[in-house]
């Protein structure tokens, strides 16, 4: 599976939703992997960190989107993405669904399969 890494772009957004070691250790299980560049950097793990972990960069979200099977990230998905999904592609981050409707009709129209970061711990979640 190919697996990508997307740099949030939610305003006032610095965190990254895996770590090189995190990658690396999807990598080690046979995937490929991708890093849109920048992505960690905010949050500080630089490209080169998530190069060595065997990870591949790619210069834009806009090919991480283009490219995998399944994208994460860790907010919502921004209006400026929706266009990005496409079927049957794999995404993990924070959707909210009850205050986020508009998101929620572009994850069905694009028919992705979408799992909710926030529900998919061992807590749950307070939303």
């Amino acid at each position: 599976m190919k697996f990508g890494v997307l740099k949030d772009i939610k305003v006032g957004e610095y965190r990254v939703i895996a770590t090189p070691a995190e990658v690396g250790a999807i990598v080690g299980d046979g995937h490929e992997v991708y890093v849109a560049s920048n992505a960690g950097y905010a949050a500080g793990f630089d490209d080169a960190e998530y190069a060595a972990a065997g990870v591949t960069v790619l210069a834009t979200n806009e090919e991480i989107w283009a490219t995998c099977d399944f994208v994460a990230k860790v907010k919502e998905i921004e209006p400026s993405e929706y266009d990005l999904m496409r079927e049957g592609q794999y995404i993990y981050t924070c959707i909210h669904p009850a205050g986020h409707r508009e998101e929620v009709d572009a994850l069905l129209e694009k028919k992705v399969i979408s799992i909710t970061a926030e529900d998919s711990h061992r807590y749950g979640s307070p939303n």
